[in-house]
C-alpha cells in the first residue's frame, strides 16, 4: 500500500470513528469495558489452565482439518448473506434503493464490530456505515435493524427451549447449569419483547415513554422518524422468520462441520439445537461477545453428550475463531467509499 493509500485510509477510518463516537463517552465508561475485557480473558485463562490439558488443545488445533474449518466459514458467510439480504429487503420496502454489495459491507462492518463488544452490542453501529456507504438515514437503518433483532432473540428463545427440553430427556442437567440458561433465556425475553415493543407498539404508548425520559425528549423527532420505518416493516414478519430459519439451518452446519474438523460425535440435529441456546450466551453483556461465558457453557452442554471438556473448549475456540476470521471481512466497510463500490 502507498502512503497515499494509507493516509486516506487513516482519513476514512478516523472520520467513520468520529461518526460511531459523536456522543462522548465517560473515563468509566472506557475502564468498564477494559474491566470486562479483563473477566473474558481471566474466564478463558481459567478454564484452560485450572480445568483443560493445555497440550491436548493445542494438538487438537494442529490436527484440525483445514477443508472441514473453510467449509464452515463458507457456511457462516452464507449465514452473513441471509442476514444482509434482510436488511437489504428491508430497507427496500421501506422506500430506499440502496445496493446489496453496500448492505453486505454495512452488515459485516458491524458484526466485526459486534464480535468485540459486550453484548454483540457493536451491531448496532451498523446504520453508521449503512448512512456512510449507502446514504441511508440513520433511524431508517436502526429500524430495519432493531425490531427484526427483537423477533430473533425471541426466536432463539424458541430454539433454546427445544435444546433444553432434548437435554433434559436424553442426560440429567445439573442445578447450576439449568439456572444460567434459564437467566440467559429469561434475558433474551426481557430483551427481544422490550425491542420489538418500543419498535412496533402503537405510538402513544411509545411517545408518552420518551416524553416521560428528560435524556430522551431531543431525540423525539429521531424517534418518531424510526417508529414510522418500524411500523411500515412490521408487515413482512413472515419473511422475517423465514430467513431467520434459513440462518439456524445454516448456523447448524456451520458448527457441524467445524465439529466434524476434530471429529467430534455430535449429530447436525444436537448442533442445530445447541446453537440458539449457546449463542444466547454471547448477548450476555458481561464480557466482549461473551468471552469466556460461551466457551464455558459449550464445555458443559457438549460434556452432556458425552465429549470431554478439553474437546468442547477447542470447538469453542474454533467457533470463535471461524466467525471472527470470516467477520474480518467486514474491515471493507472501514475502507471502502462508496465511489469504490461503485467501481
Amino acid at each position: 500500500m502507498h502512503r497515499n493509500d494509507e493516509h486516506h485510509l487513516l482519513i476514512r477510518i478516523d472520520s467513520l470513528y468520529s461518526e460511531m463516537m459523536a456522543t462522548p463517552r465517560s473515563k468509566n465508561a472506557y475502564l468498564y469495558l477494559a474491566f470486562q475485557v479483563l473477566i473474558g480473558l481471566l474466564l478463558m485463562v481459567y478454564i484452560v489452565v485450572c480445568r483443560l490439558e493445555v497440550d491436548e488443545i493445542v494438538s487438537l488445533i494442529a490436527k484440525t482439518r483445514i477443508t472441514y474449518f473453510a467449509l464452515a466459514a463458507l457456511s457462516y458467510f452464507t449465514l452473513d448473506a441471509v442476514l444482509s439480504y434482510r436488511l437489504f429487503y428491508l430497507l427496500h420496502e421501506i422506500g430506499y434503493g440502496v445496493g446489496y454489495l453496500r448492505v453486505l459491507v454495512s452488515h459485516l462492518g458491524g458484526m466485526l464490530i459486534g464480535d468485540v463488544t459486550p453484548g454483540r452490542s457493536g451491531y448496532f453501529l451498523t446504520p453508521v456505515f449503512l448512512k456512510r456507504i449507502g446514504g441511508v438515514r440513520v433511524s431508517d437503518a436502526m429500524a430495519c435493524i432493531f425490531a427484526p433483532q427483537g423477533l430473533e432473540f425471541l426466536l432463539k428463545v424458541g430454539g433454546a427451549l427445544a435444546a433444553i427440553i432434548y437435554l433434559i430427556v436424553k442426560v440429567k442437567i445439573d442445578h447450576l447449569t439449568s439456572l444460567t440458561l434459564w437467566v440467559a433465556i429469561s434475558l433474551l425475553v426481557l430483551v427481544g419483547g422490550l425491542m420489538l415493543g418500543v419498535a412496533w407498539l402503537d405510538e402513544s404508548y411509545t411517545g408518552r415513554l420518551f416524553g416521560r425520559i428528560p435524556v430522551l425528549k431531543r431525540f423525539n423527532e429521531q424517534f418518531l422518524t424510526f417508529k414510522g420505518s418500524s411500523i411500515r416493516i412490521r408487515k413482512n414478519i413472515k419473511i422475517i422468520v423465514a430467513l431467520y430459519m434459513v440462518g439456524w439451518i445454516i448456523s447448524g452446519l456451520q458448527w457441524y462441520l467445524i465439529g466434524g474438523a476434530i471429529d467430534l460425535s455430535v449429530t447436525y440435529l444436537e448442533f442445530f439445537l445447541l446453537h440458539p441456546l449457546l449463542t444466547t450466551l454471547m448477548f450476555l453483556p458481561a464480557t466482549p461477545a461473551g468471552l469466556g461465558i460461551m466457551e464455558s457453557g459449550t464445555v458443559i452442554a457438549l460434556s452432556l453428550l458425552g465429549i470431554s471438556p478439553t474437546t468442547g473448549f477447542t470447538f469453542a475456540l474454533l467457533v470463535r475463531a471461524n466467525i471472527l476470521l470470516t467477520d474480518a471481512v467486514g474491515i471493507t466497510a472501514f475502507i471502502h467509499t462508496p465511489l469504490d463500490l461503485e467501481k
